[in-house]
């Protein structure tokens, strides 16, 4: 039966890594759901009572939420009879479960409260198409705990060009993305191209073992842990280590150049990025970002009299959101803006996450990571606000490096490689609650273009 089970895989072109011995890490529970913030509009539409809960963004298929019938825009209330307070409650108490477990979750579906319940199905493993293999590896992290890697490559034998996709801020699963997902599109495209791509699970997310939740570590920690990811990539023997890229999304630009300066690198590509010490990022969402998604500009001159003295007590000074909460004032404010759960935690990370990237010197890490990089920054990207922050990553790089930094504008193109158009349009589809399906048929391949056209020039050139 054992045997039979790995022909299987290896027809659906799913490999285990002879890196990584793939008996430590064991396969997870799947819930397989989506989830985010609900907003005090959205509680209203609901006739909810209160904020609190998981909204559902997608349904991922052959998972316990399929299995249970869950749809998109339903509210999480209840997990086996746990109240959601925040949409990371969800991905926290299914940390817990394990395949054949007994699940009852309790929702809000169009204003009326339905139950369900069934059996927690065990994690598929992604495939790829006839052409290509995926590989599934482990990371080793500090104190005997690692994290799942997985390799999409071409068929054959060989050396390939390795793309290493450093994913953002949230504790997501990168681990079987459905197939229209569109990091998934970007990266199944790179190895259409002839690269091999590489991704990791931060610590304490999916197969995981060993490690806090992802919800519990710092910056330094997660760091270390991506550090660990590019030791383990280059150890596989398909990887030209001549020519091996880094794609940063979003707080992964943040993350690649600071793993390359101990490990180099040919290149790295960023997306999304902020380009400026986390402080000075979250002044410019409530400042600049805010009026983009219709907060009126009046609220946002009052809001700052607030935010200014919070951020720089929380960044600066080090406060916890304990201390900063005890000013009735600012724990408004904390749980209004901040998705401030109460305890440890905002914007669904725990608090010294945020205090140790305000700390990272950007510009240094820039100047030590000595690569060429290219800078891309989509006409409807709300979340990098604008261009600044990609041209300033090109600037810093030249300054040191002449020639070795690149910044491109990518026409109508959201945060997410979604081709949307401007952000007023963007905010008008994200409104309009059909967002995931508009995102699934709608990625911007001109991206891939872009991306493999320069890592191409680069190789080249060496």
């Amino acid at each position: 039966m054992k045997k039979n089970i790995l022909y299987l895989l290896a027809a659906a072109g799913i490999l285990f890594s002879t890196e990584a011995s793939a008996q430590i890490l064991k396969r997870r529970a799947f819930l397989g759901v989506q989830v985010s913030g609900v907003s005090d509009s959205l509680a209203k539409a609901h006739k909810l009572k209160n904020a609190h809960g998981a909204l559902v963004r997608g349904v991922i298929p052959n998972s316990t939420a399929e299995a249970l019938k869950l749809q998109p825009n339903d509210v999480i209330l209840q997990v086996n009879k746990t109240d959601i307070q925040n949409f990371m409650d969800v991905p926290r108490l299914a940390k817990a479960f394990q395949p054949g477990d007994a699940v009852a979750l309790t929702l809000n579906r169009k204003g009326k409260t339905v139950k369900v319940k069934g059996k927690v199905q065990p994690m598929p493993y992604e495939t790829a198409p006839a052409n290509a293999e995926v590989r599934y590896g482990e990371v080793p992290l500090a104190n005997n705990g690692y994290a799942r890697s997985i390799v999409k490559k071409p068929k054959g034998s060989g050396k390939f060009p390795t793309v290493f996709f450093i994913q953002g801020y949230s504790c997501s699963s990168l681990d079987n993305l459905p197939e229209k997902d569109t990091q998934r599109q970007l990266m199944d495209a790179l190895v259409a191209r002839g690269y091999a791509v590489y991704r990791m699970e931060k610590p304490g997310i999916g197969d995981s073992k060993g490690v806090k939740p992802c919800t519990e570590i710092g910056y330094k920690e997660e760091l270390a842990a991506f550090a660990s990811g590019l030791d383990q990539l280059k150890r596989y023997d398909f990887v030209d280590r001549d020519n091996v890229f880094l794609f940063g999304h979003s707080l992964g630009a943040n993350t690649a150049p600071i793993i390359a300066a101990n490990d180099k690198v040919k290149g790295i590509i960023t997306y999304g990025a902020a380009g400026k010490p986390w402080l000075e990022y979250l002044i410019e969402v409530f400042r600049d970002q805010r009026p983009i998604t219709g907060t009126d500009y009046v609220e946002v001159d009052e809001d700052m009299k607030t935010l200014l003295p919070l951020v720089y007590e929380f960044m600066v000074l080090k406060k916890t959101p304990t201390e900063l909460s005890q000013n009735p004032v600012y724990r408004e404010y904390l749980e209004k803006h901040l998705d401030y759960d109460g305890k440890d935690h905002l914007f669904g990370r725990h608090y010294t996450f945020l205090q140790e990237l305000h700390d990272i010197p950007g510009n240094k890490s820039w100047k030590d990571a000595a690569a060429h990089t290219l800078a891309i920054y989509g006409e409807a990207d709300v979340q990098a606000i604008n261009e600044v922050g990609a041209k300033m990553i090109a600037d810093v790089v030249n300054s040191y490096y002449p020639g070795k930094g690149t910044y491109e504008f990518l026409p109508r193109t959201d945060h997410g490689f979604v081709e949307v158009g401007t952000k007023k349009d963007y905010q008008q589809i994200m409104a309009g609650g059909k967002a995931s399906a508009y995102a699934a048929s709608h990625f911007n391949m001109k991206l891939v273009d872009l991306i493999d056209n320069w890592m191409k020039e680069k190789m080249r050139k060496s």
